[in-house]
């Protein structure tokens, strides 16, 4: 059994998740509010980006192959949401889905080339979207 934290922008496959997370493993999914406007981000102004990411959320919980311990929808970037993981949930490895290119969000463009492959010992493996 192993700790598993998956940090997500959007949905990802069963198939995906099942080479990244077996069925007795306690696993943690955290979605960040990228989903939103540089005018809304300024105006404080996520409501329609966390429900987003609350769906997002709660997609991955039900197509894992383990049991979600818990699902959260927090406001910082992609790569914030790793460390804090990390901090918060003392994971055995972050599993890491981002959009990339074109279908980024401004908000996450760029953070799935800047997380380094493990984070305080942590191994962060890449999932495809």
């Amino acid at each position: 059994m192993a700790r598993v934290v998956v940090v997500a922008s959007a949905e990802v496959s069963r198939e995906a998740l099942r080479e990244v997370v077996a069925p007795e493993d306690e696993l943690f999914v955290v979605v960040p509010a990228v989903e939103q406007s540089r005018l809304d981000w300024l105006a404080n102004d996520e409501d329609e980006a966390r429900e987003r990411a609350a769906r997002v959320a709660e997609d991955i919980a039900s197509e894992a192959p383990a049991d979600a311990t818990s699902t959260e929808v927090r406001p910082d970037h992609p790569g914030q949401l790793v460390l804090d993981a990390v901090a918060r949930h003392n994971p055995d490895r972050v599993v890491l889905a981002l959009r990339r290119d074109e279908e980024a969000s401004w908000l996450e463009a760029g953070e799935l080339e800047a997380i380094p492959p493990s984070v305080n010992g942590v191994p962060v493996v890449h999932v495809a979207l």
